[in-house]
């Protein structure tokens, strides 16, 4: 006889959530995981499930239920937390992609891209932070590594603010096993299945002395965020600055290999903006601070903040404007479960696409008034159009434009004001002109309605955004 409460495959959970497969099971602790359907929205789900509920399953469910508040592209989307008493069960994103454990197991990775996981990861730990929680549990196993090398954040343990400076510390683990292959072995966890980092006379060897051609810049950053006496930066700081390192970028990584170390002391995220600086004077580059999005260390201009749109005339030669990040804006009762890959829409990179969920009418569904992409310009800028890349037409949307910066969950629309009427895309790349230039800091792509995609589902799949001065 089936046990009460025990799962079985094709049951529906909550009149919504269908068990496809048993991914794991422990008949003895009543724990299991299974890739599931969200029959609503018509989406793959992971469903945890423990037998009995009750008291058993109160720490999964106030875990799940604190993760829940933690609403970030690269953390876990948690859905559901349900107690029936028999049988309990979280329901979260389901996420395709491999730990950085199991990608360590082909060798150490190129530092380009070592730096790139670890940016991504602090960006992640810096909307957990932000919430007063500690990851509490960042290892290369609670790192998954998805398409285009997307990171999620999984199994968080979630400590209190106290906490936080292990994260920071973590992430130092994290750079110097990317680099090496190995783990810091003085740092929690002591066992993570890697090797532990070579050691010579006693003392951890660097990243460079394991390793030959990592970056100088690279390897200290990585030594001193393992250092306990060099005090730790926040995670958003962390991410700001190895952004501002990038090396992924060409320009900047051939520039960071002849650049010479500064001779200031001090931890590597209190040097950034000499170090660029001084990469730019020894190479003769001319390039404006501006679009480097650095600080003005040379100061001029006028230094005051934009009133909002307005038609005044460029005040630079038209061409392409950066968009340096875009925000998914998801109306009051939306879970921001599609901010999943939003950086996609503005990678130049046409062949990545970010993607709504599949709806089952037009209008979302009558779900929601509409969903944006905020795209952050770096400041105020001079726009004249606006070129948006769908994977299929019939998408109806709107542009907008507005000064207020956006929370990492914006929900609301109307600070925004319409500088491009509302249009079907009745091609697959459509350019929005505007009558006279705007002058804004932020744009959004406001979505109103779908079309339908190539299997006929209610969907907006967007493979890339770019903006004129």
């Amino acid at each position: 006889m089936t046990q009460v409460g025990a799962p079985v495959q094709g049951e529906v959970l909550a009149g919504r959530y269908r068990l496809e497969e048993a991914l794991y099971a422990d008949a003895a602790s009543g724990h299991a995981l299974w890739r599931g359907t969200d029959n609503l929205l018509n989406r793959t789900v992971s469903i945890e499930l423990r037998v009995p509920g009750g008291e058993a399953a109160e720490q999964m469910i106030a875990e799940a239920v604190a993760a829940g508040r933690i609403v970030h592209p690269s953390v876990i989307g948690v859905y559901d937390a349900v107690d029936e008493g028999p049988r309990a069960y979280v329901v979260r994103e389901w996420v395709n992609g491999q730990t950085l454990y199991d990608t360590l197991a082909n060798g150490p990775l190129h530092p380009a891209r070592a730096a790139s996981l670890v940016r991504n990861t602090a960006d992640a730990l810096a909307g957990i932070h932000a919430t007063g929680h500690a990851h509490g549990n960042l290892t290369p196993s609670t790192v998954l590594i998805g398409n285009d090398d997307e990171v999620t954040l999984v199994d968080l343990h979630l400590g209190g603010p106290g906490q936080q400076p292990s994260d920071i510390r973590a992430l130092g683990g994290l750079l110097y096993a990317g680099l090496t292959g190995q783990w810091p072995d003085a740092l929690p966890p002591h066992r993570t299945g890697l090797p532990d980092a070579t050691r010579v006379d006693g003392r951890m060897c660097s990243p460079r002395q394991i390793r030959a051609g990592i970056p100088g810049y690279l390897d200290a950053l990585t030594m001193d965020l393992l250092d306990p006496a060099v005090p730790p930066p926040t995670a958003a700081d962390l991410a700001s600055e190895l952004r501002r390192y990038d090396v992924a970028d060409p320009a900047l990584s051939a520039l960071a290999v002849l650049a010479p170390e500064p001779a200031t002391s001090g931890p590597r995220w209190t040097r950034v903006g000499v170090l660029v600086v001084g990469i730019l004077v020894v190479l003769g580059v001319v390039i404006s601070v501006a679009a480097l999005g650095l600080p003005n260390f040379g100061g001029g201009g006028d230094g005051g903040p934009t009133a909002g749109p307005s038609s005044a005339a460029p005040a630079v030669q038209a061409g392409p404007v950066k968009i340096v990040r875009a925000t998914l804006l998801d109306p009051p009762d939306g879970d921001f479960a599609e901010d999943k890959n939003v950086d996609n829409a503005i990678d130049g990179n046409a062949s990545t696409v970010w993607k709504t969920d599949q709806y089952n009418g037009t209008q979302f569904a009558k779900l929601k008034p509409g969903l944006g992409l905020v795209l952050d310009l770096g400041g105020a800028q001079n726009v004249s159009s606006v070129t948006i890349g769908f994977d299929h037409p019939g998408a109806t949307f709107e542009v907008r434009a507005g000064t207020e910066q956006p929370s990492s969950q914006p929900r609301d629309i109307d600070p925004y004001n319409v500088v491009g009427k509302s249009q079907t895309a009745s091609n697959a790349t459509t350019t929005v002109t505007f009558d006279k230039a705007v002058n804004t800091p932020f744009l959004v792509v406001w979505l109103t309605d779908t079309g339908t995609n190539s299997s006929g589902k209610y969907q907006v799949a967007i493979s890339e955004i770019s903006v004129k001065g």
